[in-house]
């Protein structure tokens, strides 16, 4: 089942939270951290949903969370530059380890897609980074297209 997490849940998300920070921390660790509190990650997390965001949950039919999904919108006025847009940042997607390959990385994602729908929302992005198979992997099967590449350099001592 998919739902919205409530904000008296957000607890609830340290331990998917941990696991999908520890990948990026494993492979970035210059960049990720892996000393958040778990005061820190609650406070991220309500943050976001005071701000507007959405957190879509999957739950077992245990009760138990396999899956959390962060969507952002954003809402872009008009530039010189650039028409005006609103989209929804894919920001924060994790399925439990033991859960991948079951179809909750897709109900989430369909979930999204369905309030995106009915909140006039577009079109939605997500920047993965290119040592995350299991996303690029969800991404594409969801229909999503690379949008552009991101590049980026470390200068040394």
């Amino acid at each position: 089942m998919i739902r919205f997490l409530r904000a008296d849940e957000v607890e609830t998300l340290l331990p998917l939270s941990a696991q999908v920070n520890a990948l990026h921390e494993r492979e970035h660790p210059e960049q990720y951290r892996g000393d958040a509190t778990p005061g820190e990650v609650t406070e991220f997390f309500a943050r976001r949903l005071d701000e507007g965001a959405q957190v879509f949950v999957a739950e077992g039919a245990d009760g138990a969370l396999t899956g959390f999904l962060l969507a952002v919108p954003v809402v872009r006025e008009a530039s010189p530059f650039l028409h005006p847009a609103r989209h929804v940042e894919l920001d924060q997607i994790c399925v439990d380890e033991t859960c991948r390959g079951q179809g909750v990385g897709k109900a989430l994602v369909a979930a999204l897609e369905e309030w995106m729908r009915d909140n006039d929302f577009q079109e939605w992005k997500s920047m993965v980074h290119g040592f995350n198979a299991h996303s690029q992997h969800l991404m594409s099967g969801q229909g999503a297209a690379v949008l552009g590449l991101r590049y980026r350099k470390m200068l040394g001592d």
